[in-house]
Protein backbone atom coordinates (compact mmCIF):
# COMPACT_ATOMS: atom_id res chain seq x y z
CA UNK A 1 0.00 0.00 0.00
CA UNK A 2 1.10 3.53 -0.66
CA UNK A 3 1.41 5.93 2.22
CA UNK A 4 -0.19 9.38 2.41
CA UNK A 5 3.15 11.03 1.65
CA UNK A 6 3.69 8.96 -1.52
CA UNK A 7 0.22 9.74 -2.88
CA UNK A 8 0.63 13.44 -2.11
CA UNK A 9 4.00 13.50 -3.89
CA UNK A 10 2.55 11.79 -6.97
CA UNK A 11 -0.34 14.28 -7.16
CA UNK A 12 2.10 17.20 -6.86
CA UNK A 13 4.35 15.70 -9.54
CA UNK A 14 1.46 15.26 -12.00
CA UNK A 15 0.19 18.81 -11.31
CA UNK A 16 3.66 20.30 -11.82
CA UNK A 17 4.19 18.44 -15.09
CA UNK A 18 0.81 19.57 -16.47
CA UNK A 19 1.58 23.19 -15.62
CA UNK A 20 4.99 22.88 -17.29
CA UNK A 21 3.55 21.34 -20.46
CA UNK A 22 0.88 24.03 -20.82
CA UNK A 23 3.50 26.78 -20.38
CA UNK A 24 5.69 25.31 -23.12
CA UNK A 25 2.70 24.97 -25.47
CA UNK A 26 1.71 28.63 -24.99
CA UNK A 27 5.26 29.81 -25.67
CA UNK A 28 5.61 27.82 -28.89
CA UNK A 29 2.12 28.74 -30.09
CA UNK A 30 2.68 32.46 -29.54
CA UNK A 31 6.16 32.65 -31.02
CA UNK A 32 5.52 30.94 -34.37
CA UNK A 33 2.59 32.87 -35.78
CA UNK A 34 3.81 35.95 -37.64
CA UNK A 35 1.17 38.56 -38.40
CA UNK A 36 0.21 38.98 -42.03
CA UNK A 37 -1.58 41.74 -43.92
CA UNK A 38 -3.56 41.65 -47.15
CA UNK A 39 -3.11 44.56 -49.54
CA UNK A 40 -4.02 45.55 -53.05
CA UNK A 41 -2.17 47.38 -55.79
CA UNK A 42 -1.59 47.81 -59.50
CA UNK A 43 1.05 45.59 -61.15
CA UNK A 44 3.50 47.58 -63.27
CA UNK A 45 5.81 44.71 -64.25
CA UNK A 46 6.98 41.17 -63.56
CA UNK A 47 10.23 39.26 -63.97
CA UNK A 48 10.48 35.46 -64.02
CA UNK A 49 13.77 34.02 -62.77
CA UNK A 50 14.52 30.47 -63.92
CA UNK A 51 17.49 29.90 -61.62
CA UNK A 52 17.49 26.94 -59.20
CA UNK A 53 15.04 28.74 -56.87
CA UNK A 54 12.53 29.49 -59.69
CA UNK A 55 10.97 32.70 -58.44
CA UNK A 56 8.96 35.61 -59.75
CA UNK A 57 9.38 39.28 -58.94
CA UNK A 58 6.43 41.61 -59.32
CA UNK A 59 6.49 45.40 -59.21
CA UNK A 60 3.37 46.84 -57.61
CA UNK A 61 2.15 50.41 -57.06
CA UNK A 62 0.13 50.79 -53.87
CA UNK A 63 -3.07 52.88 -54.13
CA UNK A 64 -2.41 56.62 -53.97
CA UNK A 65 -5.79 57.55 -52.49
CA UNK A 66 -5.70 55.65 -49.18
CA UNK A 67 -3.22 54.57 -46.48
CA UNK A 68 -1.90 51.00 -46.42
CA UNK A 69 -1.13 48.44 -43.73
CA UNK A 70 2.60 48.45 -44.55
CA UNK A 71 2.86 51.97 -43.10
CA UNK A 72 4.31 53.27 -46.38
CA UNK A 73 3.24 56.52 -48.02
CA UNK A 74 0.24 56.09 -50.39
CA UNK A 75 1.30 55.52 -53.99
CA UNK A 76 4.60 53.86 -53.06
CA UNK A 77 6.06 51.30 -55.48
CA UNK A 78 7.10 48.01 -53.88
CA UNK A 79 8.75 44.80 -55.08
CA UNK A 80 7.15 41.43 -54.36
CA UNK A 81 9.17 38.22 -54.44
CA UNK A 82 6.76 35.34 -55.02
CA UNK A 83 6.69 31.68 -56.13
CA UNK A 84 7.01 31.06 -59.89
CA UNK A 85 3.28 30.27 -60.13
CA UNK A 86 2.49 33.90 -59.29
CA UNK A 87 4.06 35.19 -62.55
CA UNK A 88 0.92 34.22 -64.45
CA UNK A 89 -1.22 36.23 -62.03
CA UNK A 90 1.15 39.22 -62.22
CA UNK A 91 1.02 39.08 -66.03
CA UNK A 92 -2.78 38.82 -66.16
CA UNK A 93 -3.19 41.70 -63.74
CA UNK A 94 -0.78 43.89 -65.70
CA UNK A 95 -2.30 43.28 -69.14
CA UNK A 96 -5.91 43.63 -67.95
CA UNK A 97 -5.04 46.58 -65.67
CA UNK A 98 -6.78 44.76 -62.81
CA UNK A 99 -5.74 45.47 -59.23
CA UNK A 100 -4.12 42.50 -57.52
CA UNK A 101 -4.41 41.39 -53.89
CA UNK A 102 -1.47 39.92 -52.02
CA UNK A 103 -0.61 38.74 -48.52
CA UNK A 104 2.74 39.62 -46.91
CA UNK A 105 4.22 39.47 -43.42
CA UNK A 106 3.37 42.58 -41.44
CA UNK A 107 6.25 44.97 -40.74
CA UNK A 108 7.61 44.87 -37.21
CA UNK A 109 8.98 48.42 -37.06
CA UNK A 110 6.73 51.40 -36.36
CA UNK A 111 7.70 53.25 -39.55
CA UNK A 112 9.05 50.82 -42.12
CA UNK A 113 11.10 51.98 -45.10
CA UNK A 114 11.31 48.46 -46.55
CA UNK A 115 10.20 48.32 -50.18
CA UNK A 116 10.79 44.63 -50.91
CA UNK A 117 8.46 41.94 -49.51
CA UNK A 118 7.98 38.20 -49.89
CA UNK A 119 4.43 37.45 -51.02
CA UNK A 120 2.81 34.60 -49.11
CA UNK A 121 -0.24 34.55 -51.37
CA UNK A 122 -1.22 36.38 -54.59
CA UNK A 123 -4.90 36.79 -55.49
CA UNK A 124 -6.37 38.26 -58.68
Amino acid sequence: MLGKTSVSMMVLLVAASLIGISSIHQYIEGSQTPRTVQLGGQVTGAIMVMSPNKSCTGFVDLPADKPNLLRLPPGTSITLAAPIESCTLFGLAKTSKTPIQFVVTAPTAAASTERQYRAIQVII
